[in-house]
């Protein structure tokens, strides 16, 4: 068995190598950045989970990073709109994927004494409005990214199907707060990221103007 002070020092380790690797790349920023998300995850996230459900914000900022930091290493700005773009769409993902996690596991939370939106929400109220909001942050994100010429109307329109949908079960959440509507939304999350983030790509005018260069 790996006692605390094991885990500690294991965590503490791969942490400090994780930076240094990070700051071998041209732009040291990364390491920066890196070394910030460790911080907020392991000390502000983690310790506000028993203090306060805005613990789930805090930690939408901790999700939202890693892109900034691949598109940084890169050669780009963490400012740059690609990276704002990918890291708001990291960032407005986790609120559907996370509230309906938490909506199935909120009996589970209580009794670890984790403070979550789910667990002070007898009916699901304001569980099924969060995800319902969130769900429509994310439709308008491609419409803002393909006005500004990030990515292409064909990003938009497979992006809004995907949307459409995903709006369409957070719908049916708010009409019936159960574990199996909640579990819907859930399992359109694991899906709904790995699609939009290879369209994105796929679909992207930067992209498609280097290759047009090359």
């Amino acid at each position: 068995h790996t006692t605390p002070m094991e885990a500690g020092a294991l965590g503490i380790g791969t942490g400090i190598a994780g930076v240094a690797m990070l700051s071998t790349l041209p732009n040291p920023d990364v390491a920066g950045l890196g070394l910030m998300n460790i911080v907020l995850y392991a000390g502000v996230y983690t310790y506000s989970k028993p203090v306060s459900s805005v613990n789930t914000w805090i930690g939408s900022i901790v999700g939202a990073v890693p892109p900034v930091m691949g598109w940084m290493a890169a050669g780009g700005s963490m400012w740059d709109a690609q990276a704002v773009s990918l890291g708001s769409l990291l960032l407005l993902w986790q609120f559907p994927h996370f509230f309906s996690l938490s909506w199935l596991h909120r009996e589970d939370y209580a009794r670890g004494g984790f403070q979550m939106v789910s667990t002070g929400d007898a009916h699901g109220n304001r569980t099924a409005g969060l995800i319902s909001e969130y769900s429509a942050y994310l439709s308008v994100l491609p419409l803002v990214t393909t006005a500004a010429g990030l990515t292409s109307t064909m990003f938009l329109l497979e992006a809004s199907a995907a949307n459409a949908y995903l709006l369409y079960l957070a719908k049916k959440f708010k009409e019936n707060r159960s574990n199996a509507n909640a579990r819907k939304v859930f399992l359109c999350s694991l899906w709904y990221l790995p699609l939009l983030l290879t369209a994105y790509v796929v679909h992207s005018e930067q992209w498609a103007s280097q290759a047009d260069h090359d």
